[in-house]
């Protein structure tokens, strides 16, 4: 069985979003996602959560992202010669128990960012419409796609 190809930048996308839950309510959302829309809009805003400059943030994680995904990588949980190529691709080999069992007790937030990433899984990534765009967080205008 073929496994789901992420593109690199996709899944910084995403682990911005699991590292900075409030800012999901600054997305612009799809119609079809308006419901996940209303669970970040209706969070109660903090000053203190809130962000200057997202973007900057967003290629300052990059290093550590990618590293961790080099890591994994090394583990053979994800397809290294494919993540040279920015796509990330789970392989057959099974998620230790050890680590399925931290996922176990998440919090609410961090359950509703992962609707939003499932949401978000078929959106494509590049053009007006694409994640990139919507989030703001990684230049979409240059893009070759």
């Amino acid at each position: 069985m073929k496994q789901q190809e992420v593109e690199l930048d996709r899944l910084r996308i995403w682990d911005f979003y699991l590292t900075f839950p409030n800012e999901a309510r600054k997305i612009k959302y799809p119609t079809a996602l308006s419901e996940l829309k209303k669970i970040f809009k209706q969070k109660e805003e903090n000053p203190y959560e809130d962000l200057i400059d997202t973007k900057r943030i967003i290629e300052r994680m990059k290093p550590y992202q990618i590293e961790a995904l080099h890591c994994i990588a090394s583990y053979g949980l994800i397809d290294a010669k494919l993540l040279s190529k920015n796509i990330v691709t789970r392989t057959e080999k099974e998620v230790p128990q050890e680590l399925l069992s931290k996922f176990a007790d998440i919090s609410v937030e961090k359950s509703n960012i992962i609707k939003l990433v499932i949401g978000f899984a078929e959106l494509p990534l590049y053009g007006q419409m694409g994640l990139k765009y919507r989030t703001g967080l990684i230049e979409f205008r240059y893009d070759e796609r």
